[in-house]
């Protein structure tokens, strides 16, 4: 994750809760954390959010919940008929700021894992939804598509991956008020130009 300066630097917007924000150098899903974002509601700041959807009324462990409905991700072609995204009442939509996500490739009966960030490490936007609980805190999803040419050679475990969001129209149009559904499905497919760095753990390769 990066440091605020380099946040605010990307976005050119401040953060909201600067007090909340803890840099780390890994992110795994396992445990509660909290990570920037910037929401449909306020695209003039970034806000903070934790990873892992959760019900506007809950208000027990974040782990409990998690081992009984895994929120982290959500697939874009499970959009319509996901039935615990379609219960929550004050969903929706996100850039969440990265810098870089995990695949695993797995060969010869051993798993190799690569980390995909972005040319001179630098953020960059994934999509997703979020809700606002009751108590006014902010939890979130990533939205998963179909695995690119790049990603399928780094990943065999899975066919998705974070949907990237680069460009100045996708990231307007993700965050857009008067979006639909049919024109989220037009334009979901990942076709990032994004320059990527693939590192695996002892090995760094590089793709342009």
């Amino acid at each position: 994750m990066a440091t605020p300066e380099a946040l605010i630097e990307f976005t050119g917007i401040p953060l909201k809760h600067p007090e909340l924000y803890k840099k780390s150098y890994m992110i795994t899903g396992k445990e509660e954390t909290i990570v920037p974002i910037i929401t449909q509601e306020n695209k003039q700041e970034i806000s903070f959010a934790i990873w892992g959807l959760l019900p506007e009324n809950y208000d027990e462990d974040w782990l409990e919940f998690q081992n009984l409905v895994d929120t982290l991700t959500i697939k874009s072609d499970e959009l319509k008929n996901n039935e615990f995204i379609n219960k929550i009442k004050n969903i929706n939509r996100c850039l969440i700021l990265v810098t870089g996500f995990f695949t695993t490739y797995l060969k010869n009966g051993k798993t190799h894992q690569y980390f995909i960030s972005a040319k001179e490490n630098h953020p960059f936007y994934l999509a997703g939804y979020y809700n606002k609980l009751d108590d006014g805190f902010l939890t979130f999803t990533l939205l998963l598509t179909p695995q690119n040419e790049i990603i399928k050679k780094y990943q065999n475990l899975t066919k998705y991956m974070p949907t990237i969001l680069d460009s100045e129209d996708d990231k307007n149009l993700w965050l857009s008020d008067e979006i639909t559904i049919n024109q989220i499905e037009e334009f979901i497919p990942n076709s990032s130009c994004l320059p990527l760095n693939i590192t695996q753990v002892k090995d760094s390769l590089e793709y342009s």
